[in-house]
């Protein structure tokens, strides 16, 4: 009896957990998840700038590792930008709606750019790693410049 008891209970939350993980997120919660994944681009962009314009030192091995942080991370951006969330407040301008494709192409090279980056790390050639440095951050701006309110 008591395993009978076990077993409904189980499959009871794992019904309820599966219905929420596959259920669309709310809007707000899409732009929440969104912001904070940029934000963490952010995060770790920041100290490869500073490396980059000379600030701090370079430090390969640091570099490296947040360049890998940001292949790991563009791709979640793009998840974040669901359409129930079009009317959400956010910084996202009307435009990107309106040019899905086109806003959707820029994150696929945000991620091939940041996977150049972090392969580039590997071997260590500081001039290729900030020639691909600013490549990569040069496609952010270029999303931002298009699609994002300027504030």
């Amino acid at each position: 009896m008591n395993n009978r008891i076990l077993w409904t209970l189980f499959l009871v939350v794992l019904m309820s957990v599966t219905q929420y993980v596959y259920s669309e997120p709310k809007p707000d919660d899409a732009v929440h998840y969104r912001q904070g994944i940029l934000m963490a681009l952010g995060w770790n962009v920041g100290p490869m700038g500073a490396m980059v314009k000379g600030k701090v030192p370079y430090d390969a091995e640091r570099f490296r590792f947040l360049a890998k942080r940001l292949e790991l991370l563009a791709p979640m951006v793009r998840e974040g930008f669901i359409e129930s969330s079009r009317s959400a407040e956010s910084d996202t301008r009307p435009e990107a709606w309106e040019n899905l494709e086109d806003f959707n192409q820029r994150f696929y090279e945000l991620e091939k750019v940041s996977s150049d980056l972090a392969a580039i790390t590997i071997n260590g050639d500081q001039e290729a790693v900030v020639k691909q440095f600013i490549a990569t951050v040069n496609v952010c701006k270029d999303c931002h410049d298009n699609y994002r309110v300027k504030r």
